[in-house]
Parts: C-alpha cells; structure tokens; sequence
C-alpha cells in the first residue's frame, strides 16, 4: 500500500488531463490482471511484485476519481454525496471477506476466488466505461462557492505556484498523519480488544460496531461540510478520534467498550470522506487530481512506519497502548496544522482583497 501511493501523482495528473473514465477504467483493467496472474504465482516475489501492481492503480480506481466526479456533478451537495460515496469503502470491508470465503468453500481454492475478484473488477471497468460522463468543468466552477479559493485569484494552480503555498504543506501534514488511523489503529485494534480478554467474537462484533458507525459518520460529517467550512469538520474529526483511542485504552473490557469503539469509528470512518472535500475547498477542482496526487503520495510514511510502529509497542512494551497514545498525539499535530493553515489562509486571502 505504501509503495502503491507513489503512483499517486502520474494518476493524479494524468486524470486533470484526461478526466475520471479513461483512469478510472484503465485502472480497474490492472487491478483485474493483477488477479488473472495469481493462481501462476511460484515465488514469494511474484506476491509482491502483483501486489504492487494492484495497489499502484487502486487510487485510480477510488478515492481520485469518486473526489473528481462528486465534486463535479454534485457541487452544491457534494459533501453529503461524498460521505455516500466512500461508504462504500466500509460495505467492501464487510461484505467482500465473506462472500470470498463463500466463494473457497470445502471444495474450491484460493485460485477461484482471485478468478472471482478479477471477473468482478472486469465488470466494474465495463459499467465504468459506459456509465461514467463529466460535465463541463468551467460550468461547474460557475457553480460552486468557491470563494476562498477565488479570493487567493489562483483557481488554476500549478505545480510550482503549490509547492511555494505554506497551506499545502499544512494540509499535506494532516492528512498524512490522518492516515495513521487505518494503519496502527485500525489493523491493531481486534488484537488490542483480545488482549485486553474481550472474546474473539465480541471483538470482531466491535469491529462491526466500527464500520457500521463510520459508514454513519462519513454521512454526517460529509453534510456538514455543506454548513461548517471542511477545515473546522476535519479538526473536529481528528479532536474525535483522540478522543475515542482515549476511552479505548480507559475503559479497558467493560460494557463502556462499545461506546468507545462506536465512537471512534464514527469519526475514523469520516475521515476519508473529508480529505478530498478538504482538498477541493482548499485548492478548487481544476488540478484536484495532480493536488491528491501530491497529498498521496506522502501516506507512503504513514502507510509504511505505522504497522512497524505498532508492532514495535508490541514487542517491546507488551501492547498497543503506546502505539495507540502516540497516533493520538500525532493526531493532535495534525488539528494545529490545520489551525494554523487556517489563520494563514486568512491572511493570504485579505492581501488577495487588498
């Protein structure tokens, strides 16, 4: 996943160039082949070397073409159509690992569910190519309260004019450590709910609990975004999490657990949502692909140390926790960057006025 974010800028660019159907088509095509060339697979390196192939196109299959076409023919709803969007991410987590084990069964193989996987990325492309138009984008930009954006006089940024803008950079740092939620916590946490002598059936219950609350919150916070400025939502996302890892670690195997779980997903699940709402509000929809590009291709830091980093407090300290605190902490980095980019943006915009 961490080496697969470096594709992210190519795709990102390619798609302003471009637009979504042709990425998000070519891409689902890679994905597809990357399953039709598993049962073949011999060697550990053939794992890896398919594995990036898959995650290289993933951003072009998802999050980068949903941003781009939600914003465009959704652009005065986008927020709430957003949040719909990306439950999709939760529906996969639930429904897909079971309908593959339903697909191996007694009698058939892991060669048979790559199969599966592979037809069905086949047809998503297929109803992709059909389904999927773009409106005019001059129209839209006519049609979205763009005002911040308008008032800095750049809606058309290039690459050079981004890279100088400080409130990149903040934003860039947040979603970056934003990323951590699904690497050191989210892969960690049924483990943590073991140890800590929840069944393992309670456990994976909680992780039900989870999904089904962050399919909720990224509804909710992504209507927000319609009302509240993105900034201020995010803020209130990373402030939710905190809180949630909190009671996670306090309330210990208790009834309050469930609460604790519900609550911190409601908040990790928006958090997807909202990066690409963030974006589009801060920098506009012209170059949103190569933006997210940039953005992206810095979770290859938090996509790469977080596993390490929780294995790490596993082994040396005996559990989670610290692992835990310190995603909480870098959480708390990430709001006072978006605090500050927020005072900075201001300022930029007043000598935009002046």
């Amino acid at each position: 996943m961490a080496l697969g974010s470096l594709t992210s800028p190519l795709i990102g660019r390619l798609m302003d160039r471009y637009g979504a159907k042709p990425i998000m088509c070519s891409s689902l095509i890679i994905m597809c082949v990357g399953f039709v060339l598993r049962p073949f697979m011999t060697e550990l390196w053939h794992w890896y070397a398919l594995s990036a192939l898959q995650f290289g196109a993933l951003n072009g299959a998802s999050i980068l073409p949903a941003g781009r076409l939600v914003g465009l023919w959704f652009p005065k709803t986008r927020g709430r159509v957003m949040g719909m969007t990306m439950m999709g991410n939760n529906f996969g987590g639930l429904t897909l690992p079971i309908l593959i084990g339903l697909s191996i069964g007694d009698n058939a193989s892991w060669d048979v569910a790559y199969l599966y996987v592979a037809i069905a990325a086949l047809i998503i492309a297929i109803f992709s190519f059909i389904i999927v138009k773009e409106p005019y984008i001059e129209k839209i930009e006519l049609e979205i309260d763009e005002v911040r954006t308008e008032d800095l006089g750049d809606a058309n940024w290039s690459v050079k004019k981004l890279l100088r803008n400080p409130t990149f950079y903040a934003i860039t740092l947040a979603i970056m450590l934003g990323n951590f939620t699904y690497t050191t916590i989210l892969g960690h946490v049924f483990v943590y709910l073991v140890d800590i002598d929840i069944s393992e059936t309670s456990a994976a219950l909680c992780l039900t609990v989870l999904a089904g609350f962050g399919m909720l919150g990224k509804v909710i916070l992504g209507y927000s975004t319609e009302k509240i400025q993105t900034r201020f939502v995010m803020m209130v996302c990373f402030m939710g999490q905190i809180c949630g890892i909190i009671l996670i670690l306090l309330l210990g195997g208790g009834v309050g657990i469930w609460f604790a779980v519900a609550l911190f997903g409601f908040f990790m699940g928006s958090f997807g949502a909202l990066v690409p709402l963030l974006v589009q509000d801060s920098f506009g929809l012209r170059n949103f692909g190569t933006i997210m590009g940039y953005i992206s291709v810095t979770t290859v830091i938090s996509f790469g140390l977080g596993p390490i980093i929780a294995g790490l407090s596993y082994d040396l300290l005996g559990g989670y926790q610290a692992a835990f605190m310190l995603v909480a902490i870098l959480f708390g980095i990430a709001t006072f960057a978006l605090y500050w980019a927020e005072g900075n943006q201001n300022i930029n915009v007043q000598h935009a006025r002046n």
